[in-house]
């Protein structure tokens, strides 16, 4: 049972967000660290460099919340952002520990930081870069805490199957 009042969008929107998360922590959780970087066939996102790509999202979210403990978002967008590439370099990426206490740690602080700013940040403008798509920060925020997280899960998903690791549904 959520501890949200049934009618608070927020709160069932973090609810949805901490799902998620958990499925994606789920979804790596028997993955050698040998295996994170691993591209089977032509499936090219990889554990590691997936974990990555969140991480660096919810970094943006944090600084875009203007949260002090938001990392330094531009180093971890030009590795992982939006058009970058895996590469199969275990040295390339975090370790598998370091990738997963990140995503813990980035996540439960996002949820904390929304909860407690998103009526004062949600109505504000995106920043140019955003917009059309996202004209305002709670649009980026939604897209970045449930639909973005939930697509990767499904590409985690798949690269189990072709990696050949049993479904844990």
């Amino acid at each position: 049972m959520s501890p949200h009042d049934p009618y608070d969008t927020v709160g069932a929107i973090l609810d949805v967000h901490k799902m998620v998360c958990g499925f994606i922590l789920k979804a790596v959780d028997d993955v050698p660290e040998s295996r994170m970087i691993e591209q089977p066939g032509t499936f090219v996102n990889h554990p590691a460099w997936t974990l990555s790509h969140l991480n660096a999202y919810a970094g943006v979210l944090l600084s875009l919340l203007d949260d002090p403990s938001a990392p330094m978002a531009d180093a971890e967008m030009q590795r992982f952002g939006y058009g970058t590439t895996p590469v199969p370099d275990r040295a390339a990426y975090a370790t598998k520990p370091d990738l997963l206490h990140r995503f813990k740690e980035r996540n439960e602080r996002l949820a904390a930081v929304v909860a407690e700013k998103h009526s004062d940040y949600f109505p504000r403008p995106a920043p140019k870069k955003f917009q059309p798509f996202s004209p305002t920060l709670g649009h980026i925020a939604i897209t970045l805490l449930v639909t973005h997280p939930a697509d990767h899960l499904g590409q985690l998903r798949h690269w189990r199957r072709v990696a050949g690791f049993v479904d844990k549904t």
